[in-house]
């Protein structure tokens, strides 16, 4: 009884995993790499663009060596700016990948979503 249980949850699991995980045909992926060198201690920025209110970014993969590495959005224009600093005297490279999603309606998900991945070279 205990293995017809177990089996039958684990059926049930996948099915609703299989559910969750199917792609709506109106969504558009597109991913970008951003190569860039910097010195180190020094400020990188780099604008994502405008998003509606519903719209927005999220750090999928965290960059590994930095003192700042956060997204900031401007309140009156909407865009939404990723900022990097290096830690401290680090020479090196870095990458950081970072998710956004456009497009939503106010009652519905976005439909465009931009994957950007930007991999620094930081110099002396």
């Amino acid at each position: 009884m205990k293995i017809t249980f177990t089996y039958l949850t684990f059926l049930i699991s996948l099915f609703l995993l299989g559910q969750s995980c199917k792609k709506n045909s109106n969504q558009k992926i597109t991913a970008t790499t951003v190569n860039a060198t910097i010195k180190a201690n020094e400020l990188y920025q780099y604008d994502l663009g405008s998003f509606g209110f519903e719209d927005g970014a999220t750090l999928s993969r965290q960059a590994t060596h930095f003192k700042i590495s956060v997204l900031e959005r401007e309140p009156i224009s909407g865009k939404i700016i990723y900022k990097y600093a290096p830690a401290l005297n680090y020479i090196g490279s870095d990458e950081v990948e970072v998710k956004s999603m456009t497009g939503s309606n106010g009652s519905s998900p976005g439909t465009t979503f931009l994957i950007t991945t930007i991999k620094f070279t930081i110099t002396n």
